[in-house]
């Protein structure tokens, strides 16, 4: 990949200063309290309203800058670069439309716990809330993005830099949420003369009860049929090595929900799989061996409707709970064991208390069986479609296994959460709680920044893609070598078979007329193919790994979905 220089070799970088204070503008400000905090690349567009900060970016030379096609690309972007860096992903927009292209995205990461700060801008501050009709004013624009995740809008001047730390702080601390800055345009253009603010240090991470950790060690022990429940909480802490080791220490399966996916490696006899949409199993979905577990916990996980099937993934009556947010503890489930604290610490506190217990507790799990279960599930998804399953293994014996596969909304990503196979964390990206098209692509390219060395695939559906589509232009202008399949049924593929099922084979508006997505890639200057057949996938991830820029390959497929 070639090198980017979006910004000059140049800086006067106030952390090169004395601690006097200095007169700055609000742009400077909110640029200097980025640098501080560690933020090093940013996605957006440049609008008349925010053109301080984007001078400040030019002048203080130490953040890479990435402009795109859509704010809503901006966002999702950021959000790409957060899931793989595991620090904020930053997103610059303007007024009005500018902010709120950004709300899909946004909502996307508040429902994941992914940290994005979006910086915005706002109307002068003495026409905030009269509706005079001002450039991109809105009814209530600080409403809209407060709802979709939380949004501070700032009018003075002085303050500035230390509500951008204190944002990008809070956004590390606990769980994970995105955050809006809402600047007005004189705020932003104006100076003020304030000292230089250095970026917090981490506070020290919670840690659960010692009591209850003492008591959920000795129910684990004594179970017989133990069960372990991994979510994006493992993830987002580091915490997948002691999670491996709980599992072999317990002979316990290890379930994860789609964030947590590389909690534990697959290719671990205690690996259990992700629990979204089963392709075997009773009606709910799930295998009838998992209704055996006497005991269990669940780990850094919100134990979503989306992870658990509705609510329907059949956990043990007797269940620890340990989560960063207590409020999440007991909504959904009932628990036996309360532990507030962060995964990894938490982790660490059993494992201690475990190994102090000794023996070799009462599980006679086998995994064989749990090699079983998910045989079973593959033999099933064959059944009902082969394709689907050609698609996923393909796509996983071309990418290293370091590489990251970026899901958009699609039949073939459908089939992926469950079947397509990782080996640690921040490789498979997916929109778990929001489910939104045009994903895939810009996050993809957010991840291709955040990991230049290892290769990125993009798996789209045609409809999803061309949500998107346009964030080509990105990927080629700054040559970022993501790869991109885009899985062809000329339709809203997932949708239709809905209609068909529910309907009798009464279709609307769910029947496209696409490009020729062949051209479309190269009109970008993007290189592309057609593929013939899925088979081909795995030598055309390898052949684009030698390329320097973005490589589209359009594969004509229509697959059915891996559920109802």
């Amino acid at each position: 990949m070639t090198a980017i220089a979006s910004v000059p070799a140049v800086s006067s970088d106030p952390s090169e200063l004395t601690g006097t204070p200095i007169a700055r503008t609000g742009g400077e400000m909110i640029v200097d309290a980025m640098i501080a905090s560690g933020v090093r690349h940013a996605f957006g567009i440049a609008g008349v309203h925010n053109l301080p900060l984007y001078d400040a970016l030019y002048d203080r030379g130490k953040i890479t800058t990435f402009v795109t096609r859509h704010e809503q690309g901006a966002a999702f972007m950021a959000d790409g670069y957060a899931r793989i860096a595991g620090t904020p992903g930053v997103a610059l927009v303007t007024t009005g439309p500018g902010l709120t292209n950004t709300v899909t995205p946004i909502a996307g990461s508040w429902s994941d716990g992914i940290p994005v700060l979006v910086i915005g801008t706002a109307g002068e501050v003495p026409l905030l809330g009269k509706y005079k009709g001002y450039l991109h004013e809105y009814k209530d624009q600080h409403g809209v993005m407060d709802a979709a995740a939380g949004s501070r809008l700032v009018t003075r001047t002085d303050d500035l830099e230390t509500a951008t730390i204190e944002l990008l702080a809070g956004m590390q601390t606990g769980r994970a949420r995105p955050a809006v800055l809402e600047v007005p345009i004189d705020t932003m253009a104006a100076s003020a003369t304030t000292r230089p603010h250095a970026a917090p240090a981490r506070p020290q991470v919670p840690v659960p009860n010692a009591e209850a950790v003492r008591r959920t060690a000795m129910m684990l022990r004594q179970a017989t049929h133990p069960l372990i429940f991994a979510g994006g909480g493992v993830v987002a802490s580091g915490a997948h090595v002691l999670l491996l080791r709980l599992a072999e220490l317990l002979r316990a399966p290890v379930l994860t929900s789609i964030s947590g996916k590389g909690a534990i490696p697959d290719s671990s006899p205690w690996a259990a799989g992700c629990t979204w949409r089963t392709s075997s199993g009773p009606a709910d979905g799930y295998p009838d061996e998992w209704r055996l577990a006497d005991a269990g916990i669940v780990v850094g996980s919100r134990l979503t409707g989306m992870s658990t099937r509705a609510w329907r993934l059949p956990l043990p009556p007797r269940l620890a709970h340990l989560d960063i947010d207590a409020s999440e503890i007991g909504k959904s489930y009932a628990v036996e064991e309360t532990l507030v604290g962060d995964a990894r610490a938490g982790l660490e506190m059993l494992l201690a208390e475990l190994e102090h217990l000794g023996g070799d507790g009462a599980s006679v799990w086998k995994s064989e069986q749990i090699k079983a279960i998910r045989d079973a599930d593959d033999r099933a998804g064959e059944e009902r479609c082969a394709d689907a399953l050609t698609v996923v293994r393909q796509v996983r014996e071309g990418l290293p296994e370091d590489g990251i596969l970026a899901c958009d909304q699609s039949i073939a990503c459908y089939w992926s959460v469950r079947h397509f196979r990782v080996e640690a964390p921040r490789r498979f990206l997916y929109p778990a709680g929001s489910a939104a098209l045009g994903f895939g692509l810009p996050v993809g390219i957010g991840a291709q920044v955040a990991a230049p060395d290892r290769q990125v695939v993009v798996l789209a559906g045609d409809g999803g893609f061309l949500f998107t589509a346009t964030e080509l232009a990105t990927a080629v202008q700054y040559d970022l070598p993501v790869t991109i399949i885009v899985c062809n049924d000329n339709a809203y593929g997932m949708i239709k078979a809905s209609q068909e099922r529910r309907y009798g084979g009464r279709v609307i508006d769910t029947v496209l007329r696409n490009p020729d997505f062949v051209a479309f890639g190269r009109s970008f200057g993007a290189h592309a193919e057609k593929l013939d057949g899925p088979e081909e996938i795995g030598d055309a991830i390898r052949a684009a790994r030698h390329r320097s820029g973005p490589t589209l390959y359009s594969l004509d497929i229509a697959l059915e979905p891996p559920f109802h």
